[in-house]
């Protein structure tokens, strides 16, 4: 169960801002991955990204890594869509919130957000990310679009 100045942090800086900036921004040439802060996160954090580019090969990784909430380590799994690997895991993450697929679980003496999204009754994002870096993970995916 969520918090609630952590469900608040969600809705108000990663969903909110979705609806309201990323979402109707062109889905190609505006969001990069590559960007300075989100690498920076990525390298900082230890951020692993797997980006699968078809449902089937989405759910088949998901599935082959369920167990990785045992860990503690930041992780991502996702399907690619909308031409952008940024603009899919934002989107994704947007998603889990909003259908309220979020958990919060305690590993190894660290607190972390546990995000999932499913389309068709199937995985399309898994993503485990450490609680104390959510803010810096929202600013560094918002770092990716240009034009936002």
């Amino acid at each position: 169960m969520l918090d609630r100045k952590t469900a608040a942090d969600l809705y108000l800086n990663l969903l909110v801002p979705w609806e309201k900036v990323y979402r109707d921004l062109p889905t190609k040439g505006t969001f990069d991955i590559r960007s300075k802060e989100f690498t920076a996160y990525k390298r900082d954090n230890e951020l692993e990204i797997s980006v699968l580019g078809t449902k089937a090969e989405s759910v088949k990784a998901i599935n082959e890594n369920m167990s990785f909430i045992s860990e503690s380590k930041q992780l991502a799994i996702f399907q690619k869509g909308d031409n952008s690997r940024a603009r899919s895991l934002f989107k994704h993450l947007r998603n889990s919130v909003a259908h309220a697929h979020v958990e919060r679980v305690k590993i190894k003496y660290k607190w972390f957000l546990i995000f999932s999204a499913m389309s068709d009754g199937k995985y399309v994002l898994k993503a485990q990310i450490q609680e104390s870096k959510l803010g810096d993970l929202i600013a560094a995916l918002k770092s990716t679009a240009k034009n936002g």
